[in-house]
């Protein structure tokens, strides 16, 4: 019934909803119907079709420091790639998930994607850009390690 009033289209409840999931992936149902003045039946069905429209397409969990040492001394880089192959989603889809990737980016102009990954050190990086640069369909990998990073 959702689909016929809105036709498919995001509207500001479906935002806010999109917003404090990504705020709280682990937030309850009644707790985000309470927040968006929704009953749990509506938000149950406004989930269901961000999800089947891809928007909403997985939760995660974030890890903290596992080590308990409280210091992160891991390595973060960000890869640039090119791609020879289009459609170039099959070729994604076969590193996509690998752990070492924490976020990745489609982008326009003549790079065809950055790659956020977070590896233990240097030598873990540069044989992570070889395993990515082995894959078909990859023609080019750069590197930036990144020195600083601050939370807006």
């Amino acid at each position: 019934m959702a689909d016929r009033r809105n036709g498919g289209v995001r509207d500001a409840i479906d935002e806010k909803l999109v917003s404090l999931l990504c705020q709280n992936a682990r937030m309850t149902l009644t707790a985000l119907a309470r927040e968006l003045a929704l009953s749990r039946t509506a938000l149950q069905a406004r989930m269901a079709r961000l999800e089947r429209d891809k928007v909403i397409v997985g939760y995660r969990a974030v890890l903290g420091d596992l080590s308990g040492a409280g210091e992160d001394n891991s390595l973060g880089a960000v890869l640039s790639i090119t791609f020879s192959q289009r459609p170039c989603f099959p070729v994604v889809e076969k590193f996509r998930h690998w752990p070492e990737i924490t976020n990745y980016y489609s982008v326009t102009g003549p790079l065809d994607a950055y790659v956020v990954v977070k590896v233990n050190n240097a030598r873990d990086l540069s044989q992570l850009v070889d395993r990515l640069s082995a894959i078909a369909g990859v023609d080019q990998v750069r590197s930036a390690v990144v020195l600083k990073a601050e939370c807006s």
